[in-house]
């Protein structure tokens, strides 16, 4: 039912999706994101490679930063530490 909400392109990530993905926000505190808000986060990002399951260890992802929910690049971010969405946040108050 998706067609129905008008998200009929599939969502690219520069990453492994299934992966731990953690933003930077305050500081020195990380959170654990899902990878569609991870790709839409301008700030610090890091995933929790696993490739050697005795050694994990984070690295910094260093990637473009994507409109929530498109494929569209957004080329000069403004804010530090926000999600961005292509017209207002749907969270806000009307």
């Amino acid at each position: 039912m998706a067609e129905k909400r008008g998200n009929l392109v599939k969502l690219k990530y520069d990453f492994k999706e299934a992966l731990c993905c953690e933003v930077n926000f305050d500081g020195d505190k990380w959170a654990r994101v899902t990878a569609r808000e991870f790709r839409s986060w301008n700030g610090k990002r890091r995933i929790l490679n696993v490739d050697n399951p005795s050694k994990p260890y984070y690295e910094e992802y260093v990637g473009p930063v994507y409109y929530f929910g498109t494929n569209n690049i957004n080329e000069k971010p403004k804010k530090h530490g926000l999600v961005f969405y292509q017209e207002q946040d749907p969270r806000a108050k009307k």
